[in-house]
């Protein structure tokens, strides 16, 4: 039971980008009654040790974990953080079915582990959890913290699922990897510069010919001219149309960080799909809530910043630098910040990011 949990577990925590550190387990390739996985998330270096309570010898092992602890911080530099949060899982029963010695051995590990007041040394916190795969719970110390990135829930988790599919740990682990591993989908990101060309030139010929106010009257977003004068062609022209320098520049800077990301992850098809079911959908969305007219790409963006949002909430942070945590807070000041300037169209920016995420969920669903 114990190799069964300690599976799922370490799935799990591969899935959400720990790394096991290999020169710890190779030599107990049968057993695997201690394995110890990684993950940095500047500045923290998060360390998960799993042990067999029925095996290991606790107070041997904290000694271990101790000295490995102290290398870390000696170290920590390498992994570009300045705090350590080490995790010592130990998984175990204590059952009327065990022998007495069993029993009495059993009953010290549990006593141990309860009595584990949360270590706090300079740059290092470390916490001990006791599992019960029997009775499907979690024991710690009242001073130890009660959930560590969600890996509570994790094991709880993997305490229903009895599932085993693999006889070896480290081919699990390399299957899992792989199943995760994100392709670029493009090696260049040549519609983004055509996009972000056809901005500059449309503006610069707008200016020089002096004939800006009248492109925004002719192709900006308006709900008389598209619901009443069925100008439909304006829920894509106006996304092309920008007000003045600043508009440009500050929707460029965004196209460009945004299209890139979209473009290498989806490809350029599928990009230029979710490009223009976001500017439809942000301009529907401003013309029913909007008096004034619209014009400009950030619709369009905000669409393109749901698909890296996506994307990441997918695959991981690796995939974009991000988290989808931390793209989604982004994403929240932005809007936010839409509704505390004046003539910036928020319900645009809403529908865009609305409809971006959807077909990017969709397209990566049945990709």
């Amino acid at each position: 039971m114990y190799y069964t949990i300690l599976q799922n577990f370490v799935k799990k925590l591969i899935e959400n980008e720990f790394e096991l550190v290999t020169t710890l387990y190779a030599t107990e390739t049968q057993q695997y009654n201690k394995v110890i996985l990684l993950k940095q998330q500047n500045p923290i270096l998060y360390v998960v040790s799993i042990i067999n309570g029925e095996k290991i010898e606790l107070q041997d092992y904290e000694i271990f974990m101790n000295k490995y602890l102290q290398q870390l911080q000696n170290s920590l530099t390498l992994y570009h953080c300045s705090k350590i949060i080490a995790l010592t899982v130990v998984i175990g029963e204590f059952s009327q079915q065990t022998t007495q010695k069993n029993s009495f051995d059993m009953a010290q590990v549990i006593h141990f582990v309860n009595q584990k007041e949360l270590l706090v040394e300079e740059g290092c916190f470390h916490a001990w959890w006791y599992v019960s795969y029997a009775r499907k719970t979690i024991e710690m110390q009242k001073s130890q913290p009660q959930n560590i990135l969600h890996i509570r829930q994790m094991i709880l988790d993997c305490l229903e699922n009895k599932e085993q599919s693999h006889n070896n740990l480290y081919e699990m682990v390399m299957q899992t990897k792989q199943k995760n591993a994100f392709s670029l989908k493009s090696n260049n990101i040549l519609f983004t510069f055509h996009l972000l060309c056809i901005n500059v030139f449309l503006f610069l010929g707008m200016i020089l010919l002096g004939l800006k106010q009248n492109a925004i009257m002719s192709f900006g977003v308006e709900y008389h001219t598209i619901f009443d004068m069925h100008q439909y062609y304006r829920i894509i022209t106006y996304c092309f149309i920008h007000t003045n320098i600043v508009h440009l520049i500050q929707n460029s800077v965004y196209l460009y960080y945004f299209g890139m990301h979209t473009e290498l992850l989806y490809g350029k098809i599928k990009m230029a799909i979710i490009y223009f079911f976001s500017a439809i959908g942000s301009a529907i969305l401003s013309a029913l809530c909007n008096d004034a007219i619209s014009v400009g790409a950030s619709g369009a963006i905000f669409g393109l910043i749901g698909a890296v949002f996506v994307y990441s909430y997918c695959h991981g942070k690796k995939s974009v630098g991000m988290n989808y945590m931390t793209l989604l807070l982004l994403v929240v000041i932005a809007l936010l910040s839409g509704l505390l300037q004046q003539n910036v169209d928020y319900f645009g920016h809403f529908g865009g990011f609305i409809i971006g995420s959807l077909v990017s969920f969709i397209i990566l669903k049945y990709d």
